[in-house]
């Protein structure tokens, strides 16, 4: 099983118990396959940076969870055909649950 983060952007034109219908519509579809410990959350809505499909806002949800790679796709291909999805993305999780790394600086050498 691979970690998984998907990040939708949906209409800001739709109303609120719309956007928790495509929440829950995003669960089902990975429920449906086979994804394990899902969770979704709805960051709200949002001005987006430039508009998409004539939008200048969106809600946004994320979803993480655990699913074999073979199955991905078949999740990708149905959130494309979801049409209150304006954009998304889907993209390994690595870090998913695990504290942050603290880097050591570097110290500026001057050359001469």
């Amino acid at each position: 099983m691979i970690k998984y983060e998907i990040v939708c952007i949906v209409s800001g034109e739709l109303s609120e118990e719309e956007v928790k219908e495509v929440e829950g519509n995003i669960s089902t579809i990975l429920l449906s396959h086979d994804a394990q410990s899902s969770q979704t959350k709805i960051w709200g809505k949002r001005t987006l940076a430039y508009p998409i499909n004539k939008n200048d806002e969106g809600y946004y949800i994320q979803a993480n969870f655990d699913m074999s790679q073979d199955k991905i796709k078949n999740v990708d291909d149905a959130l494309r055909f979801d049409q209150k999805i304006i954009r998304y993305l889907i993209v390994k999780d690595d870090l998913f649950g695990k504290a942050p790394i603290k880097r050591k600086k570097r110290e500026a050498t001057i050359e001469s």
